[in-house]
């Protein structure tokens, strides 16, 4: 109902005219005094207290209405909000109903009610009820506002202003006392028999009712999260910590002493960023003032983006330069008698403070006239401006004026006046938060352009993008004056953390994790970082709340409800399935579009910023999101399994961890390893059953090997064979931690834990397990150089996976039959073995076989005489692996590399193998592979004749070799040595001693180095016999399966002892020639120098 209607439901309409002259509406009623209406023109005093009777019953029968959303007349659905609730209660009831007739008590019970309801319901509040002689409001619930615990704070105050006046008139000691809390409850309609009433429950209700309670008379006290979010807005009074019943711990609490004359403002923090921005606006201060030409500067941007603090720059670097300012604030609410912006304006161009008296406006209209400044005829516009009485002369005129009229000649003053205030001094004029102004400021903003058109002026305005009034016919309007946009985006990352610096350690994960969130934002983020100071860092910051909660709540229920719905889908979201969510197959975005909630994103949208999404989504119930979530995950079961798993996590549903078992395994089958070790982490965080976490440890412990982490992989693997449960559990574990252990150097104890794992396997008949179990024996026993039992057992390995039909299985054993032929010095089955290892693992996608063994094809193909290709393996090997996070198939891709560029004589492109193949050496502590590293940094060394380097290295390579186990590198570690000693004894002994090992056991490529290495020994001591000795036994260890690679190094030391022990015969020349040609062929340039060095001899 308009305050017409109702004055004319009176019978006094005609005082409807005043009101409106007034500005006073229906919110106002409450408000209104018998001197209020004698100031409006009701001079009966029969009118006055129908007027106050009626407004007292109209406020009290509309707050005790449900209230209504801005949309519709439907309770608002249950759900999560921030709000501010306040309690007031009237003090001294009990002695007013013994003083007082009962008629006369209800009536003055009605007049105090009817107050506090008024300045509520003007703050936009709402009543939740009354209980006797108190007051329940809200603030933020159904429709929040950015500024609810202002709001409430501002109603707090005016409620104790109007008692005053109120004893006054009735001649009764009158005081309320008041309690405000904050905080998150829940919103939503309560039944009863006849009704639903709309309300709320929630700790805050329990702690305003406290807070009210021991509060006395004329005093307001509130809570620390109501008195953190008044900031610097409120001056308070600390009371300390109390204890309240019903609360378990003890709460800090404030006192309400006064209120600032302006709203919170978003920041107080050290400015950062925006050089671009003040650089403009520096170059438009400089024109401004060259040329006497004034300019127009709208500064936009989303909430928070840091509008404020950058005119607050500008401002600065203006005064700075002599400009005088004049500002003013758009308000959403709380605009008292010459507050609104240009009032303030026109005061503040007047030379008037806020809230200067009525004889100060008086002499300065006065001022202005005499000065000829205005014109007589602009002297009742600014009466008007001023809120001053006309003059009797010009009363009638001025009333007589339609309102297009005064609305024209109060525009003319605010031009004249703002060219008057230019051609005196430079003049800035700073107009903020444009979104919540209405036409009638827009328009007065445009005189204010027209005014600073000619002069040393600027006006520097803000506005949200959402709401920006400021459209082409705004600009038509002010065409004489330049206009300049300045679109705000977010802060770069250097800038965001210059700002987080103001708070914390900006190098903290905290305050890195904040400025993630906050996405540039700089409220959000100086939001977050305080939260993060009080310990609640993962919470969204109740002012971040509160701003989406008011933008939410303008939507239109079928967009609310829409916008709650995807943010249970995510930051990003498909419109298919949001219409699924809110069975709406029509629903399409255009309303969470236009109120710049959502983005287009392809064919998805994209919430405008992650907080909104989750400020949204932290709304709905528990049991309105499970509902959504489980109907989300339901939608993705068969796309997408990650996403399913992920929504039955967030519904609560026993299921949640064995999707996320399967979501796991799906990543690692794509080799995404980080997201599927998330994926297993989390469900084995949420697992209930001893089997979900079971298999998820394992998982986890698997994907951690995959990772590299073989340290992690077997503590998860320990941890989960302890709490096994059983013996199937316990089979699975076991096998889990030998496999790390064969890795870390664990040999032995992984034997053991295969013996007992064998026990279980073979008496369940668990064939796959037996399978998966000789391969990894046979993998152990090859670094031991027992190579016989090692192929068996790849043997074994290869039947159980052919008797399953499991070609992955069939692929491991192949490459494991691969390993205990190239441990044999057998590298032509090796090569073949390996090829049709990785041939299989190509065909079925087995990525991971392929590229573990991809390294292995490489290192038998040296043997074939084809380093060349080697070496492409090795780079391809070691590309691959890393792409896929395979650490330990990188290692063998690095060592390949420096293997093949070793023989190939390319000595720098071996050391930057090995630099990378020592990197993840230790990222793997693989002790046995630093061995064999530094043995190769000795026979580069020694290649390029640095001859005491090299003996460094390989001692401490042979070092390492004797602590780890010599098998896997130790004979040709020293062999290598007997090539770089200088003593004929030591050099002996060496050998001596690798021969030794060689009997005992050792890896194939040892007998292949040692011997080669022996013989070059020898060539370098001068011994024929010698060289002819290893060239014999080379001959003797590839007897079975002769190789071109040895057959090649034993032709040539052959033919140079020959050389060496007589003169050269033709055949000997003939021979050092096919050989030189050979060695070349094969690019082994290393060992070309010794045969032509014969040749010349």
């Amino acid at each position: 109902m308009d305050i017409e209607k109702w004055l004319r439901d009176l019978g006094l309409e005609q005082y409807a005219q005043a009101f409106a002259a007034n500005d006073i509406d229906m919110s106002l009623l409450g408000q209104l005094t018998d001197v209020d209406l004698k100031e409006l023109g009701v001079q009966s005093l029969g009118h006055r207290k129908r007027i106050l009777a009626a407004a007292a019953g109209a406020l009290t029968a509309a707050a005790q209405l449900p209230p209504q959303t801005s949309a519709d007349n439907e309770v608002p659905a249950d759900e999560r909000r921030q709000v501010t609730i306040l309690f007031a209660d009237l003090c001294g009831y009990t002695m007013l109903s013994r003083s007082l007739d009962p008629e006369d008590l209800r009536a003055l019970i009605g007049r105090y009610t009817a107050l506090v309801d008024g300045i509520v319901l003007a703050y936009g509040g709402t009543i939740d009820k009354h209980i006797g002689d108190a007051v329940m409001a809200l603030f933020g619930a159904p429709r929040s506002h950015e500024t609810d615990t202002l709001r409430a704070a501002r109603a707090a105050l005016d409620i104790h202003d109007g008692l005053a006046r109120l004893a006054a008139q009735t001649g009764r000691p009158l005081q309320a006392h008041i309690g405000i809390a904050s905080g998150e409850v829940i919103a939503g309609a309560l039944g009863r028999a006849d009704a639903q009433d709309y309300t709320v429950h929630g700790d805050p209700v329990n702690l305003a009712a406290r807070l009210v309670a021991a509060a006395a008379a004329g005093e307001t006290w509130i809570s620390d999260d109501a008195a953190r979010t008044l900031g610097d807005a409120a001056s308070c009074e600390a009371i300390g910590e109390r204890r309240f019943k019903g609360i378990d711990t003890p709460v800090r609490a404030w006192r309400l002493v006064a209120l600032g004359s302006e709203p919170v403002r978003t920041s107080r923090s050290r400015f950062v960023g925006r050089e671009a921005e003040l650089e403009q606006f520096h170059g438009i201060l400089h024109a401004c003032m060259a040329r006497r030409a004034g300019h127009v500067v709208h500064v936009r941007g989303e909430a928070g983006i840091g509008k404020t603090r950058l005119v607050d720059e500008m401002r600065r670097h203006a005064q700075a330069r002599g400009f005088t300012l004049h500002r003013s604030l758009v308000l959403d609410f709380g605009v008292g008698k010459g507050q609104d912006p240009v009032g303030t304006i026109i005061g503040s161009l007047l030379g008037l403070p806020a809230g200067a008296s009525s004889e100060a406006r008086q002499a300065a209209a006065a001022q202005v006239a005499t000065q000829g400044i205005v014109k007589a005829e602009q002297i009742v516009f600014l009466h008007d401006f001023l809120d001053l009485p006309q003059a009797a002369e010009w009363q009638t005129i001025y009333e007589a004026m339609d309102h297009g009229a005064r609305k024209r000649g109060k525009q003319a003053l605010a031009v004249r006046l703002t060219e008057d205030a230019c051609a005196h001094a430079a003049t800035l004029i700073v107009v903020e938060d444009l979104h919540w102004a209405d036409s009638e400021v827009i328009g007065y903003l445009s005189a204010f352009a027209s005014g600073i058109a000619n002069g040393t002026g600027l006006l520097v305005t803000t506005s949200r993008v959402e709401g920006d009034p400021i459209d082409a016919g705004w600009r038509a309007r002010c065409r004489d004056t330049p206009f300049a946009t300045i679109d705000l985006g977010p802060l770069r990352k250097d800038e965001a953390l210059s700002l987080a610096g103001n708070f914390i350690d900006a190098t903290q994960r905290v305050a890195l994790a904040c400025i993630e969130r906050a996405g540039g934002n700089p409220l959000f983020l100086e939001q977050l970082l305080r939260n993060a100071e009080e310990g609640s860092g993962g919470n969204v910051p109740a002012s971040i709340r509160s701003l989406v909660l008011a933008r939410m709540d303008r939507l239109a229920p079928r967009d609310r409800l829409a916008f709650q719905a995807a943010a249970v889908i995510g930051q990003r979201f498909d419109l298919a399935l949001l219409r699924e969510l809110v069975d709406d197959p029509g629903y399409v975005c255009d309303g969470l579009l236009v109120n710049a909630l959502v983005l287009p994103e392809g064919e998805d949208f994209l919430f405008a910023h992650a907080l909104i999404q989750e400020s949204a989504y932290s709304t709905l119930l528990r049991a309105r999101r499970r509902e959504l979530h489980l109907r989300a995950a339901e939608w993705f079961a068969q796309s997408d399994v990650t996403l399913h798993a992920q929504h039955l996590d967030r519904a609560e549903d026993e299921h949640a961890p064995h999707a996320y078992l399967g979501a796991a395994a799906a990543q690692r089958a794509a080799h995404r390893f980080e997201a599927a070790l998330r994926l297993a982490e989390r469900g084995i965080e949420i697992a209930q059953s001893d089997a979900d976490r079971h298999a998820l440890s394992c998982c986890k412990g698997e994907l951690q090997r995959d990772l590299g982490d073989i340290a992690g992989s077997i503590v998860t693997y320990r941890t989960a064979l302890a709490a096994a449960t059983d013996d199937a559990a316990r089979c699975d574990c076991q096998l889990g931690l030998a496999e790390g252990l064969r890795v870390s150097e664990g040999l032995d104890e992984a034997l053991g834990l295969l013996a007992q794992a064998q026990k279980i396997a073979e008496r369940d008949n668990r064939l796959a397990e037996l399978a998966s179990l000789h391969h990894l024996r046979g993998n152990i026993l090859f670094p031991l150089g027992k190579i016989d039992a090692c192929s068996a057992e790849h043997e074994r390995g290869l039947g159980y996976a052919r008797r399953l039909g499991l070609p992955e299985a069939e692929a491991r054993a192949l490459g494991g039959l691969a390993d205990a032929a190239y441990a044999q010095g057998r590298m032509r089955t090796a090569f073949h073995h390996f090829s049709e290892c990785v041939a299989m693992s190509r065909e079925h996608g087995f990525g991971r076989i392929e590229v573990a063994n991809l390294s292995m094809q490489g290192f038998s193909r040296i043997y074939l005489n084809d380093a060349g290709q080697a070496r492409e393996d090795a780079s391809a090997a070691a590309r691959a692996a890393e792409l896929i996070g395979q650490p330990r198939a990188q290692l063998l891709g690095e060592t390949l590399g420096v293997f093949a560029c070793q023989e190939l004589g390319d000595a720098q492109a071996a050391s930057k193998h090995l630099v990378q193949e020592m990197r993840v050496i230790r990222q793997l502590g693989a002790r046995r592979f630093e061995a064999q590293n530094l043995e190769m940094q000795g026979r580069l060394l020694l290649d390029e004749g640095c001859r005491s380097e090299a003996v460094v290295a390989l001692r401490e390579a042979l070092a390492i070799s004797r602590e780890v186990g010599t098998q896997f590198s130790g004979p040709k570690a020293l062999s290598a040595l007997s090539r770089a000693v200088d003593d004929n004894g030591e050099r002996t002994r060496l050998l001596a001693e690798g021969e030794a090992l060689l009997r005992l056991g050792a890896v194939g490529h040892n007998h292949l180095w040692f011997y080669r290495d022996a013989v070059e020994a020898m060539l370098g001591a001068g011994d024929p016999a010698g060289m002819l000795h290893y060239v014999d036994a080379l001959e003797a260890y590839t007897q079975r399966e002769p190789l071109p690679w040895s057959e090649l190094f034993a032709a040539r030391g052959r033919a140079l002892a020959l050389a060496l022990r007589a003169p050269l015969s033709e055949a000997t020349r003939h021979e050092l020639l096919r050989l030189r040609e050979a060695l070349q062929q094969a690019g082994f340039r290393n060992y070309v120098s010794a045969v032509e060095a014969a040749l010349a001899a």
